[in-house]
């Protein structure tokens, strides 16, 4: 059976599926730029403020997301300080508990049932149950352990640690919410994404090679169909790490993700530990970015690695597509 132009023009489109949202976003910025420099008489004004508008909302969120999940972080770090704050302070007064409440006393094993242990290994589960026993317990005897002022340390940190947990709680549930509004809102970008495409073959049909130069499909859907690649590691303080050192191909797209307190460089090489090739890709402290192999301009990349310019080791996440 002989195709006809609709069927030839959009073959690819239809014979591919499960279109996954790293590949459509590079496509779609892609889209978006060919719009922006092949503009004739601004004839797409409309379609890429649409495209454009759409695009911000839907992958934009991600950035959201980013910003939300390091301002979770920061409430976990926050969490954390205020732990070890409240275990140094146990193990700096142990001493005035242990003169008054010898170890075996009854009144020690309120204070301490598994030992002065336990501060080692607290944790966000289990920090505040053990916080509100301290502090209940040295409000109860603070008149022999140094009365109200001994009781308001741990009765204040408590506080501090109640507080510390919801702030994170807080900033979890806004990442989970983000997360939702990502998955629930892509069908309008698609919309836009074909009515902007619709308007290319209107401007230009039957001319399937100006129509085709504003679409590169080979980043919606690579040569060879095989599934996601997940790479992750640690990457040291002053050093850089291997991340990909096989099945770089010219249709790869890459999530880069970020997951230290600074930020990283990615780059590529063409040799294993050679010199970069291309350009750098730097990732923000808890973000994510998609990056399509053109865009790192390494026409010979096969290999990828992250680079750590600070005094902390770093962890970090690559899938390629």
């Amino acid at each position: 059976m002989t195709h006809n132009f609709f069927d030839a023009f959009y073959s690819d489109l239809f014979d591919k599926h499960n279109i996954i949202d790293s590949r459509y976003q590079v496509f779609l910025r892609n889209f978006i730029a060919s719009l922006v420099a092949n503009n004739p008489a601004g004839v797409f004004d409309a379609q890429i403020a649409n495209l454009t508008s759409v695009y911000t909302t839907y992958f934009g969120n991600f950035e959201t997301k980013s910003v939300n999940i390091a301002e979770r972080v920061a409430k976990t770090s926050s969490l954390d300080i205020v732990t070890a704050l409240f275990a140094n302070t146990v193990r700096s007064k142990y001493n005035s508990i242990a003169a008054v409440y010898p170890v075996g006393d009854s009144v020690y094993i309120e204070f301490f049932p598994h030992g002065m242990t336990e501060f080692s290994r607290l944790t966000r589960e289990n920090v505040q149950s053990v916080s509100h026993r301290i502090a209940t317990k040295a409000t109860e005897y603070m008149s022999t352990l140094g009365g109200a002022p001994f009781a308001a340390i741990f009765t204040t940190l408590e506080t501090n640690i109640t507080a510390a947990i919801g702030a994170q709680n807080t900033k979890k549930s806004v990442v989970k919410a983000i997360t939702g509004t990502v998955i629930n809102n892509r069908e309008p970008v698609e919309t836009a994404t074909m009515k902007a495409m619709y308007a290319v073959g209107l401007e230009f049909w039957p001319n399937q090679v100006a129509c085709r130069s504003y679409y590169d499909f080979s980043l919606l859907f690579g040569v060879n169909t095989h599934p996601s690649v997940v790479k992750t590691g640690i990457v040291n303080a002053n050093a850089i790490a291997l991340c990909v050192d096989a099945g770089i191909i010219a249709t790869s797209v890459f999530t880069l993700k970020n997951k230290s307190d600074f930020p990283v460089t990615f780059f590529a090489t063409h040799t294993l530990n050679g010199a970069m090739v291309g350009l750098p890709i730097v990732v923000l402290p808890h973000h994510d970015t998609v990056i399509a192999f053109t865009e790192f301009n390494a026409p010979d990349m096969l290999f990828l690695y992250v680079k750590n310019e600070t005094d902390y080791a770093g962890n970090w996440e690559v899938k390629v597509d």
